[in-house]
């Protein structure tokens, strides 16, 4: 299912139709995103659709069998007006994600927050003020009621714990915001959900409190006992592997459903089929394995971690998928995500709401210190303890608002991108303005990825006696 690609679409001042004409080995492909329609055909038929998208009043000068093309495609919607996906323009938060501290018990070689050590800027470790934490819970309940009773769809809120460090070793404090937000939902007659990122360091106690209270949890972990050892030792200088398998082993014997992220390196990306078998075969509780590139930043800068070549990865990617599917285990890539239709890649520009240990507030999850240049984008409110309350700059999240792919000219004619949506805005926008986006190595990857997951539902077809065929 391999194959280059060739993209054309109409101006970005036309809202539809939009088509694309892709190729691979065994053709052209006509596709047209935003109404997840997708057709194999002859270039003939592919140059008669391109016309008539572009001027209808070509179709009077068409032959029978091209306006018989033309018909055909829309019938089936092809040509039809759609709206481009837009992200919520409003400030009403129903989650927040929570940094309860900066300090790690771990010192993964690329980590891109230098967790234990102050952000690589000599910060100092600090964890959050409980009621800093309280009073952002607060805020998400409040909104979530009220639009629950406005009828918007909103039935719980949710709180993320996560961190530029490891969130459990704020055990404490941790445990506080949850009861706490147990209390509020309770009161407001509201569900509270609860889920956490980890990187699985975690005693027996914390475990039971996790499987008692979270409803999910993702787990950073490198797949194979040597990656996970070598990339991700402890402060102290030690293997990791044995706690996090500890871990995994806990939460699948719970009947606990769980993730995990898999930070990939030129010297592990031939092994990436391998890490799909060695964690399908070794926890049963696991449902997605997220394979991520790393992105040379933070210690990766001072390690000898490398990102993989775009060209292996999707290669090794495609051989793994291959396997996770022999197992029924879903696989991702944040980039290819072929049935999403958005126009920004997170919640960056509706203002995600992410609150640091030291009170900041921040769209993204990236960018967590003051000191990061980043930050004078990214940060746009703070807890105030005089005041007991967050403060939000308004213009700052207007400027947020504006990065999302309808501002990014280099995606105009990409089938990609109300897909992947112009990628992570801290990455791709790392210290550049929106007129100077012209994408990134991880573009390659989306595009190859997301024509992968086309080309299987073109080629999918329904078992024989009822059954049907994986098409992910």
């Amino acid at each position: 299912m391999s194959g280059g690609f060739l993209h054309k679409g109409p101006s970005q001042e036309s809202a539809a139709p939009e088509l694309f004409v892709l190729r691979d080995d065994k053709g052209p492909i006509l596709y047209a995103p935003l109404g997840h329609l997708i057709a194999r055909a002859n270039e003939p038929a592919v140059a008669a659709a391109l016309a008539y998208a572009s001027d209808h009043d070509a179709y009077g000068a068409m032959s029978a069998d091209e306006q018989a093309v033309v018909r055909a495609f829309g019938e089936r919607g092809f040509f039809k007006n759609r709206a481009y996906p837009q992200h919520e323009r409003s400030f009403r938060p129903t989650q927040v994600t929570l940094f309860p501290t900066n300090n790690c018990n771990l010192r993964c070689t690329y980590c891109y927050a230098f967790g234990g050590e102050g952000g690589g800027n000599g910060e100092p470790i600090t964890t959050m003020d409980l009621r800093c934490a309280q009073r952002a819970v607060d805020i998400i309940a409040k909104n979530a009621l009220e639009r629950r009773d406005e009828g918007d769809g909103t039935h719980n809120f949710l709180v993320s714990i996560h961190g530029n460090g490891e969130p459990f070793c704020a055990y404490d404090l941790i445990q506080e915001i949850v009861w706490y937000a147990q209390d509020v939902a309770e009161e407001l007659d509201i569900p509270a959900v609860f889920n956490a990122a980890t990187n699985g360091v975690l005693t027996n106690e914390q475990l039971d409190f996790v499987v008692a209270n979270f409803n999910s949890v993702n787990v950073s972990f490198d797949g194979l006992p040597e990656f996970q050892d070598a990339n991700r030792p402890t402060a102290g200088g030690k293997g990791s592997f044995a706690a996090a398998h500890h871990t995994m082993c806990r939460l699948s014997e719970a009947g606990m459903g769980f993730g995990i992220r898999t930070t990939v390196t030129a010297a592990m990306v031939d092994s990436m089929p391998a890490i799909v078998e060695f964690v399908a075969n070794n926890y049963p509780g696991l449902e997605q394995l997220h394979f991520e590139p790393v992105w040379e930043c933070g210690r990766c800068k001072t390690s000898s971690n490398a990102m993989p070549d775009s060209d292996v990865f999707v290669r090794r990617y495609l051989d793994s998928l291959e396997v996770a599917q022999k197992h029924k285990l879903r696989l991702v890539f944040s980039g290819a995500r072929q049935d999403v239709l958005a126009d920004t890649f997170c919640k960056v520009s509706s203002g995600s709401f992410t609150v640091t240990p030291t009170g900041d507030v921040t769209a993204c999850y990236e960018v967590s210190y003051a000191s990061d240049p980043r930050s004078e984008r990214f940060f746009f409110g703070r807890f105030v303890p005089e005041l007991d309350d967050f403060v939000f700059d308004k213009n700052k999240l207007a400027a947020l608002s504006k990065l999302n792919v309808r501002n990014m000219r280099y995606c105009d004619d990409c089938f990609c991108r109300w897909h992947c949506a112009g990628d992570c805005a801290a990455k791709v926008l790392d210290g550049i303005e929106l007129e100077e986006h012209h994408g990134s190595v991880r573009c390659q990857i989306s595009r190859a990825l997301t024509l992968n997951q086309i080309q299987r539902k073109l080629d999918w077809k329904p078992q024989e006696k009822g059954g049907t065929q994986d098409a992910q």
